[in-house]
């Protein structure tokens, strides 16, 4: 009876902790390279705040874009290129980032640069 009750304490110590994680904001500097398509080539750099704001940039410029994090899902808000919201699953794994498209129905900008590459956190 009592190996029972230690297992349930483990086990739930577990999953708060699992649900902890879950929710914890990505902070920090990540960075990839792009080589193809020709135009999102370039240097991009994205700037996780633990506020959940994250900030854009190409070759070391700042661009009008403004994602927000929320747990592992990034909302890339409507604009110039997207007029639609699109939203992707975050995947952290030791330092590098990587993306996956959860919904979203650009077919540009954004969704040539999130997913499909590796982003090494650099700070």
């Amino acid at each position: 009876m009592k190996r029972l009750a230690v297992a349930v304490v483990i086990v739930a110590g577990m999953a708060f902790a699992g649900g902890a994680l879950a929710s914890a904001t990505i902070t920090g500097t990540y960075r990839t390279t792009i080589t193809k398509p020709a135009s999102v080539k370039g240097t991009w750099t994205l700037d996780f705040k633990a506020n959940g704001s994250v900030t854009v940039s190409l070759n070391g410029k700042v661009t009008p874009n403004h994602p927000s994090v929320k747990g592992s899902t990034l909302t890339a808000p409507g604009g110039h290129n997207c007029p639609t919201v699109g939203t992707y699953k975050i995947k952290l794994t030791g330092n590098k980032l990587r993306f996956t498209v959860i919904k979203d129905a650009c077919k540009v900008g954004r969704k040539l640069i999130l997913p499909g590459h590796t982003w090494i956190k650099v700070s």
